[in-house]
């Protein structure tokens, strides 16, 4: 199939692209690091209508392979898109133009979060075509078992704030500002363990990503109302038929159990817990995500 997209591209530093791709849906902003030695890695944001950015610590795995990250179409620096592309056959697509674009035969695919569930659709709906490996660090795959583990976490919080938010889910006042001070105490446990940079990444402004999480996702982490509710893929893990890598941190509201549980329906998946980390295993533990990941790599390329 060809796929018409355009390259635009800004070179710096001799080996870092910052760029965009035009495409039908829009146009999408990318970031290209290291060297070409190996199997290039794609990576995938969390969200759905996060960012990805230049100076994120995924780049940190680019010593020995090219790695390439990019802001799914509709949000940050990638241009906004109409609402009925707010689904994930367009974040497919979108993938598939990119590959396309680079000019990639075969490639490691790894998501973060919403990330993983992106990465998960593109393996099943192209049936694995140019993937590699797959790494899934925190997964979403049923928003059923997300929900379930929330509900639990949430147990973990204070009395008073569990009642805050489940008052706010029965009544609708999910907009609220005591909801929102219960939410960044559930992220601060789960989600990012650090106070400053939490306050900095939810202060952020991503006005059309905003929008875009809050109609596939909903009002918060713990509570799916959008068109992802009802999603999953669970009993879909056993038609993986390449390596596979599942990360979840100690703490992370993308519970370890659950990931090993998913693990066990992959043939041969490798499963890492890395500890006093949360959902943000990047920015808390990147040096211990970047050896399991790097470990695996050169195990799955001297296979």
């Amino acid at each position: 199939m060809a796929i018409c997209a355009h390259l635009i591209i800004r070179r710096e530093n001799g080996h870092h692209d910052m760029a965009y791709v035009n495409h039908k849906f829009g146009r999408t902003y990318y970031t290209r690091k290291g060297r070409n030695r190996s199997i290039p890695i794609v990576y995938l944001h969390g969200g759905p209508g996060g960012v990805h950015k230049p100076d994120m610590p995924q780049f940190q795995l680019a010593t020995e392979r090219q790695v390439y990250a990019y802001t799914q179409v509709g949000s940050g620096k990638s241009s906004p898109t109409l609402k009925k592309y707010w689904n994930v056959k367009t974040f497919v697509q979108e993938l598939d133009i990119l590959i396309d674009a680079w000019g990639l035969d075969r490639f490691h695919l790894m998501g973060g979060s919403w990330g993983t569930t992106l990465a998960l659709e593109y393996y099943l709906r192209r049936r694995g075509k140019s993937v590699e490996s797959l790494i899934f660090q925190s997964p979403l795959f049923s928003s059923k078992d997300w929900k379930r583990d929330g509900r639990r976490l949430i147990k973990g919080l204070p009395k008073k704030t569990q009642k805050i938010i489940n008052t706010c889910h029965e009544i609708g006042a999910t907009d609220s500002t005591v909801y929102e001070e219960a939410m960044f105490d559930y992220y601060l446990k789960y989600v990012m363990r650090n106070k400053t940079k939490l306050k900095k990444s939810m202060g952020t402004k991503n006005p059309t990503g905003s929008k875009i999480y809050a109609h596939m996702w909903g009002p918060s982490e713990f509570e799916p109302t959008g068109t992802l509710k009802n999603y999953d893929r669970v009993s879909d893990l056993s038609r993986i038929k390449v390596p596979t890598l599942i990360i979840c941190g100690e703490h992370d509201e993308a519970t370890p159990e659950t990931g090993i549980r998913y693990a066990n329906k992959i043939k041969g998946c490798a499963f890492s817990e890395i500890k006093n980390a949360s959902h943000s295993i990047w920015v808390e533990r990147p040096a211990r995500i970047r050896r399991v990941i790097n470990d695996f790599l050169n195990q799955t390329e001297h296979l």
